[in-house]
């Protein structure tokens, strides 16, 4: 896999923190993995960089999918948004769904959470998923190994 470095900014400008709002992102990642006792999805969103909006290149990580029936709801509305085909909508397996998600384009409706490790900080959550308004064609995706 090859990494890509943005070599387009000023040396000295200051990390441009992500504020609270609606963001155009691609599915850059995701990690399947075990939390307590829970199997999860864990999505990472990058910031377009082709539409005019602030943030650009940065990263929305941690999207957390619980691959439970209960949490299905957060699953499908990130389908939806994604614009998810009907033979996209049936899978075997929670990766199977992560990888369809990777690379398509929406829009998120981020908020700022407060870290429970540190009071003074705060992270971009993801609270809602929209359809893209600048749709663009979409990237292949790699062949990802996972185990559930």
């Amino acid at each position: 896999m090859a990494i890509k470095l943005n070599l387009n900014r000023d040396l000295n400008g200051e990390f441009e923190q992500i504020t609270p709002g609606e963001y155009e992102v691609t599915v850059c990642n995701y990690e399947a993995k075990v939390v307590g006792d829970k199997n999860v999805i864990s999505v990472d969103y990058e910031i377009r960089a082709d539409v005019d909006q602030a943030g650009k290149g940065q990263k929305i990580r941690f999207d957390q999918f619980y691959c439970t029936e209960k949490a299905l709801w957060k699953i499908e509305n990130a389908s939806i948004a994604a614009g998810f085909s009907e033979e996209e909508a049936e899978f075997d397996k929670y990766t199977e769904w992560a990888k369809s998600l990777l690379h398509k384009q929406l829009r998120v409706e981020v908020e700022l959470e407060q870290s429970y490790k540190d009071a003074s900080k705060s992270y971009p959550k993801v609270k809602k998923y929209l359809p893209t308004q600048h749709p663009i064609e979409e990237i292949g995706a790699a062949d990802i190994v996972t185990p559930f």
